[in-house]
């Protein structure tokens, strides 16, 4: 019985020496995604010569266009970072 317990007590202390002499598992790199430009960027307001109402309905409406840039840019965004989360959580 003694044999048994020394053996024992010699195989814990090896196995737990060997186990502290190993490397440390690698860590998990974050990568952040990169915005493209073009989405990040601010864009400048529209420039228009208001001299009759005319002018005036084309300026709206350039806002209009410039809002729909906007909003397709934010969800090319959204899309973006929607991938990243997923690839990472999949990692």
């Amino acid at each position: 019985m003694r044999r048994v317990c020394g053996r024992l007590a010699l195989f814990l202390v090896l196995l737990l020496s060997g186990c502290a002499t190993s490397p440390p598992p690698p860590m998990a790199a974050m990568v952040c995604p990169t915005l493209p430009a073009s989405m990040i960027q601010p864009l400048p307001a529209p420039v228009r010569l208001i001299r009759h109402n005319r002018d005036l309905l084309q300026l709206l409406a350039d806002y209009e266009a410039q809002r729909l840039r906007f909003n397709a840019d934010r969800m090319g965004a959204a899309l973006i970072l929607r991938r990243a989360e997923s690839d990472s959580a999949v990692e």
